[in-house]
């Protein structure tokens, strides 16, 4: 019986990098729907030994990929297994494809900074790789309906053999080998500017340029993101505002196309694209144009003290401003109030607790600066549309 049982496994090769969030976390989504596949022998493999493993093609039933580059999605195709492709389509009908949505990333991008007053908007990637040329474009088609072009920055020739998966796929989470032409390109932009960049790795390069350069984010440059990486994102300063890309979710799209086509053979492989999941505000965007130099500082203080017993009254002494003033300061270029923005604030700290932790929410009230569970639970709910514990199992 046991042998019988044996022979009906799936061999299952996932070549997803380990190094990066996004690897990670797409690696966590399928594992969670792999779960209840007792059937599936997963074993991981190096993105960058997937064409060597690849030319071994009876070893595996299935392969779930961040495909590097052509060469190995032609390996890939000549295994006749089923292949979800979860990088760049590479021309294989044969394959699903399983990507982040490009288009809505692109857009949020230009609405979050548009939100913001800027007029003059620039773009930061990997001239010529797939995703970041697509995020580039989507980015800038949004803005030219609103009136707005970019500036695009286009690394050296030298430098662009450095940005193949490899190069992000190890361990260079800041230093970038093209710095002194993205300082000169950064000196040359009108000033303010909005910058978006194609991934945080990117966002953290540009934001330590522009310190070197004796520029300041945000006031003279906001910087954007993608991916919400907390090692990007969080150590970088000031921290760095980001679009969540649901990478985990791409995982868990992942693991059903592959259900599907080990489950249907010959069906016609699904075609995924994933929502992001919305920007994670910080203070690498906190700036708005024409506004009062004092406005990201109390923005970064209040996010770093909202969770204190923190009142709209000690924004305005910590200002040194009338309520009056204060006020129509945070109408006019927020669109809010200052205890709005405290509750807000306390929010974002109470969306993290409630992700990635099991604590009451007695507890996550507490923590998150609200007097209150009934309190905490209402503000929640008129901030986002969600209860906290909806927001918990929709998160999840």
């Amino acid at each position: 019986m046991y042998m019988e049982a044996h022979k009906t496994n799936k061999r299952i090769a996932v070549s997803v990098e380990r190094s990066t969030v996004y690897g990670r976390n797409i690696l966590r989504g399928f594992a969670e729907m792999a779960e209840s596949r007792p059937d599936w022998d997963i074993s991981l493999i190096d993105p960058r030994r997937t064409t060597a493993a690849a030319a071994d093609g009876g070893r595996f039933d299935a392969w779930v990929c961040r495909i590097p580059n052509d060469r190995a999605a032609a390996a890939l195709a000549r295994t006749r297994r089923p292949v979800v492709d979860l990088a760049t389509p590479h021309d294989q009908p044969s394959f699903a494809t399983v990507a982040t949505d490009a288009n809505a990333i692109g857009r949020l991008a230009a609405e979050h900074l548009l939100a913001r007053r800027y007029a003059s908007f620039a773009f930061c990637g990997y001239h010529g790789i797939a995703f970041s040329d697509r995020r580039r474009n989507a980015f800038a088609a949004c803005l030219l309906q609103s009136g707005f072009e970019i500036a695009e920055y286009r690394p050296p020739r030298k430098a662009v053999k450095y940005f193949g998966a490899d190069y992000r796929l190890g361990d260079k989470l800041v230093e970038t080998p093209d710095a002194p032409a993205l300082r000169a390109w950064m000196r040359s932009l009108p000033k303010p500017v909005a910058v978006f960049c194609c991934d945080d790795l990117r966002a953290a390069q540009l934001s330590r340029v522009c310190r070197a350069a004796g520029l300041s984010v945000p006031r003279d440059v906001a910087v954007l993101g993608v991916d919400d990486d907390p090692l990007q994102c969080l150590f970088a300063s000031p921290r760095l505002s980001s679009i969540d890309s649901d990478s985990v979710e791409v995982g868990r799209a992942a693991a059903r196309a592959l259900a599907q086509m080990l489950d249907t053979p010959g069906c016609e492989p699904p075609r995924v694209s994933v929502k992001p999941r919305g920007v994670a505000a910080r203070a690498s965007t906190d700036c708005w144009p024409g506004a009062p130099e004092w406005l990201p500082d109390i923005l970064a203080w209040i996010s770093g003290n909202a969770c204190e017993n923190l009142s709209a009254c000690d924004v305005f002494r910590r200002v040194g401003r009338s309520r009056t003033l204060v006020e129509r300061v945070f109408r006019e270029c927020l669109g809010t109030t200052v205890q709005r923005k405290i509750a807000e604030a306390r929010i974002e700290t109470a969306k993290r607790l409630l992700e990635g932790t099991a604590h009451q929410l007695s507890d996550i009230a507490r923590a998150s600066g609200f007097s209150s569970a009934g309190y905490f639970s209402r503000t929640f709910a008129a901030v986002t549309g969600l209860s906290p514990t909806a927001w918990r199992e929709s998160s999840r």
